[in-house]
């Protein structure tokens, strides 16, 4: 069998949850057959890098992608009212490499796509024989900003964005044979809807099970790329309104940042923050962590620093968005917590009690061993890959 997989993350650089999605998924996915790596309107430039490994691909091919503006008020208006517009991120291959990537879709068993933005960006209303992995739910973000935004103008715009993408949402399986999603509860968005199937962010199994140390003087740490805006929004309200108030009862504690722009002046000129950039290899580092941190208030999607800190054996206390998806329970495997003083806390708990931070991490251990490592995905990437390669080829474009 041949398969397709067309993202725009390459498989190797910093690592950040869109990137080892992609990365997992490929790798997978060879169980079944060969997999064919396409790049198409690539976030980040593609080159070698450091953290490559046997496991990377080499893309087959990197299609650029260009701005596709609203040019008239027809479209303006097709784009506000319908849903059959595909214009939807302003960007697109131009018409040649359209009509090659049509000639590529045809030559292979199955197609994988990774994120709507990479579908509509060739203007293709339907896919046969294809999967789009939509980890991100576009009207779930723009759900949770209405949620957290201030002021009337901004929740009117994003209940507006909300009600676009909903009416894009209700078509995508007349467009592609099957969904992946991150959660049951984003397959209940398509309750009723075509194949569409729970395919879990995760992470690998340590080959050595951790064991969790207490570490003085006390530290706790957040993983996640701060280029990213919900994680730097989650990080400036845990800086400005939690962390004074917890170095005021520790004042040795330290908060440790992993990822990509966690160097820069912004963070790392907070009291007692240090900021490490991206770091290749976790382990160490989590190791010497009393908790994880995940002050998440906005986006969509599950979030790998989840599944990273549960196979760490690392405590965490998130928000309730921060653990969407996971189906856990508060003072169980986590703490959740949405208020300064709740979110405070919750960490000062595990902080002041080892055993306790201890009990918390065990369970969601042994949670995750079941329904969060990449290899649990095994048995349902099994199923779409058998039923999606057997559907009719019916390419169609619009």
């Amino acid at each position: 069998m041949k398969i397709l997989f067309i993202t725009s993350h390459a498989p190797c650089g910093p690592d950040h949850g869109a990137r080892l999605r992609a990365r997992k998924l490929m790798v997978q996915l060879r169980r079944f057959g060969d997999v064919h790596l396409v790049l198409a309107g690539a976030y980040e430039a593609y080159g070698h890098q450091e953290n490559a490994t046997a496991e990377d691909f080499l893309p087959i091919r990197v299609f650029e992608f260009w701005p596709w503006p609203i040019r008239s008020m027809l479209g303006r208006i097709k784009f506000e009212v319908g849903s059959d517009d595909l214009n939807t991120h302003r960007v697109s291959a131009s018409a040649e490499d359209q009509v090659e990537l049509k000639s590529l879709i045809n030559a292979y068993d199955l197609v994988w796509v990774h994120g709507l933005r990479v579908a509509n960006g060739f203007n293709l209303w339907r896919w046969p024989k294809t999967i789009l992995d939509i980890d991100d739910i576009p009207s779930e973000v723009a759900w949770n900003e209405i949620a957290n935004s201030d002021g009337f103008v901004r929740r009117f715009r994003a209940f507006r964005q909300y009600m676009i993408w909903r009416r894009h949402e209700r078509r995508l399986c007349e467009r592609f044979d099957g969904l992946a999603v991150c959660s049951a509860a984003d397959r209940a968005r398509f309750s009723g809807e075509g194949n569409v199937y729970v395919v879990s962010n995760g992470c690998d199994v340590p080959s050595v099970v951790p064991v969790r140390r207490q570490f003085l003087p006390l530290r706790i740490g957040f993983v996640g790329s701060l280029e990213y805006g919900p994680n730097a929004s989650g990080m400036r309200w845990f800086l400005r309104y939690v962390w004074p108030r917890l170095v005021a009862s520790f004042p040795e504690l330290t908060l440790r940042i992993v990822g990509k722009y966690s160097d820069s002046p912004e963070w790392v000129n907070c009291r007692n923050v240090d900021g490490l950039g991206w770091i290749p290899e976790l382990d160490d580092e989590i190791a010497t962590w009393a908790l994880t941190i995940v002050p998440i208030f906005e986006g969509g999607g599950t979030r790998i620093k989840v599944s990273t800190a549960f196979s760490r054996k690392c405590p965490v206390v998130s928000t309730q968005l921060g653990v969407y998806g996971y189906d856990v329970t508060n003072g169980n495997e986590v703490l959740i917590a949405d208020s300064v003083v709740d979110f405070e806390g919750a960490c000062q708990r595990v902080l002041e009690d080892h055993a306790f931070g201890d009990q918390l991490a065990g369970l969601a251990w042994d949670r995750f061993k079941c329904n969060w490592t990449w290899a649990a995905n095994s048995s349902c990437l099994a199923e779409m890959v058998e039923v999606i390669s057997g559907m009719p080829d019916d390419l169609e474009g619009r």
